[in-house]
């Protein structure tokens, strides 16, 4: 086979041939204001008249890639590959600008003021369902596309990866804005609006009433209870940026991630508390006094940065609501001196009448030491039941397979991307809760079934008047649980010491002198 013969093999198989015009805003004909000869004079030396940064000498006559030299050629790049094509705007009066013009045409311009290059809605959304569902970056798409539009010579195809970094940063912002009902609306959303929230948890004012002026039942507390999982993610590191002057941020407290401005003003304010883990070599505790100078973010929770997160949580459409559970692996140390944290941070604020009942996931309460099973452990817990997901793992185990790619983003490159993994997170639970939860719930109805028969055999087996005892002592632990968690400890089991050899062979000789006295 000729070399020219491999060449033509080579050739991409793509839907639009070389010489392809297309014109715009008349239904595919030609705009009667701009005239067949009437064409834009093309100079290669001009750099706005450039095809972006080609060069026609880096491409052989033998090349694939279609160069139309007579003409400015506009680089499309799609679902099917990179193409070379020539765009004819529309030259009305009173026409929109080149930029919509692409926008009606189902592209999205690399630029809005001389577009040269842009990317189809098609390819932006299958960049996008790739990023979620298998974790590609853009530079392994990107180059994808420059393999599948030219196999043999995929480095002759025009490199557009930084234009679809750019381009693919404002597409999901323009898709989460068109989600949430703020498409064509010049109001600003609102702290958190582009998050998409738990529909399960309790919201005041969204999907549940607090009691006119009436107090909230002991026996209902649970349904008026917010509760919160904490942790850090080891391996969600991200690098310092390159340039911060030069970083712009497009959805910056408006979803999951808070304000970067204000956290950074509480950071440089507050002092990390170096405190050393009373109970297990745990080491959320120990390695967040780690210092890692070359990272911005090391994915470990220290306290200034958990209390930060706690008190936003706290406060996001919590009105009204009187009780919060926090799960937290190490909350036998964190929970300790939080009200004195948050007193001293001018940043940090708690809702003044909600009440706190930190906890420890049933997944982590076991490599405590045996104190903390009954003062921390859901079991134990008022209003806490049974909680599905009680530890973060779950998430951060599909935030990983993005992660190593967001390390050396932007900043706000990287909280743009991780807000969009966990909406995504959400609404993939939300379409499958009804199915998981009609399912834990026949579990749950069958558990309950067999627990309340091994009680009642429990409970007739026992004296009356310890029973009694045992009520009055859980009563006064419960009330006493906020002050002071070792309250808790009448569930702690106590193990008296087996007699000794030297005690029983006693025992028995005194058991013997008596029956024969």
């Amino acid at each position: 086979m000729s070399h020219n013969g491999l060449l033509q093999n080579a050739a991409p198989k793509t839907p639009f041939p070389p010489g392809l015009e297309v014109h715009l805003a008349h239904g595919g004909d030609a705009c009667p204001n701009c005239a067949k000869s009437d064409h834009d004079i093309f100079n290669w030396d001009d750099p706005d008249d450039r095809t972006d940064d080609i060069d026609p000498s880096d491409f052989p006559e033998e090349s694939s890639i279609p160069i139309v030299m007579d003409r400015p050629t506009t680089t499309i790049v799609d679902k099917s590959g990179v193409h070379l094509i020539c765009i004819k705007y529309c030259k009305c009066p009173g026409a929109v600008t080149h930029d919509k013009q692409l926008f009606e045409m189902g592209m999205f311009p690399a630029s809005f003021n001389r577009p040269k290059t842009a990317f189809t809605f098609v390819v932006l959304d299958d960049f996008l369902l790739d990023n979620l569902e298998c974790g590609t970056s853009a530079m392994n798409y990107y180059s994808k596309l420059r393999r599948l539009t030219s196999s043999i010579f995929p480095l002759l195809v025009p490199d557009r990866y930084r234009e679809m970094m750019r381009v693919a940063r404002q597409w999901r912002q323009c898709k989460l804005y068109k989600w949430y009902g703020l498409a064509h609306d010049s109001q600003e959303p609102s702290q958190g609006e582009l998050a998409l929230f738990c529909p399960t948890c309790p919201q005041p004012g969204i999907n549940m009433d607090l009691p006119n002026g009436d107090e909230i039942d002991d026996s209902l507390v649970w349904m008026y209870s917010r509760t919160l999982v904490m942790d850090g993610n080891f391996k969600a590191e991200h690098l310092h940026p390159v340039n911060p002057a030069d970083e712009i941020s497009l959805m910056d407290r408006l979803g999951f991630m808070v304000s970067n401005p204000t956290y950074k003003w509480h950071l440089s304010l507050v002092q990390e508390t170096i405190q050393r883990s009373e109970c297990n070599n745990h080491r959320a505790v120990n390695q967040a006094n780690a210092s890692r100078h070359n990272l911005e973010a090391m994915g470990i929770g220290g306290q200034m940065n958990m209390d930060y997160a706690l008190c936003q949580a706290l406060q996001h459409n919590s009105g009204g609501l009187t009780q919060a559970i926090t799960f937290y692996d190490i909350n036998c140390q964190y929970h300790k001196h939080l009200q004195e944290r948050v007193d001293r941070s001018p940043h940090l604020a708690l809702p003044p009448d909600m009440a706190i009942t930190p906890g420890i996931g049933l997944w982590h309460i076991h490599g405590h030491q045996d104190c903390c099973y009954p003062c921390y452990a859901s079991n134990f817990i008022a209003g806490a039941a049974r909680i599905d997901g009680e530890i973060m793992e779950t998430l951060w185990a599909l935030l990983n397979v993005i992660s190593p790619s967001a390390r050396g983003m932007s900043t706000p490159h990287c909280k743009e991307v991780l807000d969009y993994q966990m909406n995504d997170c959400n609404f993939m639970k939300m379409i499958w809760m009804s199915k998981f939860l009609c399912r834990k719930l026949k579990e749950a109805l069958r558990g309950v079934a067999d627990s309340q028969l091994a009680f009642r055999q429990l409970n007739d087996a026992a004296d009356p008047d310890l029973v009694t005892h045992w009520e009055a002592q859980e009563r006064i632990a419960h009330e006493e649980r906020a002050a002071d968690p070792k309250a808790m400890d009448i569930y702690e089991v106590r193990l008296e010491k087996a007699p000794s050899r030297k005690q029983q062979e006693l025992a028995l000789l005194n058991a013997y002198d008596n029956e024969i006295s």
